[in-house]
């Protein structure tokens, strides 16, 4: 059974989906909702004063996230990684970003680098307007633009099977969810969305694979500590 509830805003009829999914997610990452805890759809759709549909689709994406598991008439079940698991992903992914990030400077275009500055420019004011942002809101503008930073680059770098294996890695674990270790530190959210990501586009633009590498797969992995911290913090591994 799951323990009732804190008392929450209502959720909106658009993107029901997204944001049952969100808030589940988002228990599932503090350690309110441990490993083991069943997910049934009656409770869930009670809970939330919603149908089943959107319960079934947001539970998918938990699904993708493995974050759950769903198993035939018996529902869900929250699934946790275990730590190890967690820290070869990102480990694996900070050299393959790394990787990409050093092919792009030989291989992306004007129109590539434009486009990096757009998705730049944008997650920059997300990361400025934090505060006055509700936690779905700033989630879902975390995960549209810093998401689209990084495609730019794995895109840029040409490289098809390379891009595949990045993304199957950033599939494994929620992405995007460093800003909630962040969220009470302008500060260092300013210097992860913001600091960061401009060497490494200023490194692409002046083509210089050394340092666009290591400042792509510096930035990767310092992203994994603050979020493994966060979830040591949250005793996320119980």
């Amino acid at each position: 059974m799951i323990a009732e509830p804190p008392e929450q805003p209502p959720v909106h009829a658009r993107a029901l989906a997204d944001e049952i999914a969100f808030r589940l997610r988002a228990e599932i990452l503090d350690g309110k909702l441990p490993r083991g805890a069943r997910l049934q759809h009656e409770e869930l759709a009670a809970r939330f004063g919603v149908s089943r549909t959107p319960i079934r689709e947001a539970l998918r994406q938990l699904k993708a996230m493995n974050l759950v598991v769903v198993a035939p008439n018996r529902g869900a079940t929250v699934r946790v990684p275990s730590r190890t698991e967690v820290t070869d992903v990102y480990e694996l992914r900070a050299d393959l970003e790394g990787l990409a990030c050093e092919l792009a400077c030989a291989r992306a275009g004007e129109e590539d680098l434009a486009e990096l500055d757009r998705a730049q420019s944008r997650l920059t004011e997300v990361v400025a307007a934090a505060e006055q942002l509700g936690e779905a809101e700033l989630d879902a503008a975390f995960a549209t633009w810093n998401t689209a930073f990084h495609h730019c680059v794995h895109r840029a770098s040409g490289n098809r099977r390379l891009v595949e294996t990045i993304e199957q890695l950033r599939a494994f674990f929620p992405r995007d969810s460093v800003w909630r270790a962040l969220a009470h530190d302008q500060a260092a959210m300013t210097t992860m969305n913001v600091t960061e990501h401009e060497t490494i586009a200023a490194a692409l633009r002046a083509r210089d694979a050394k340092l666009a590498r290591s400042a792509m797969r510096d930035h990767v992995h310092d992203a994994g500590e603050i979020l493994l911290a966060y979830l040591d913090s949250q005793r996320f591994w119980r």
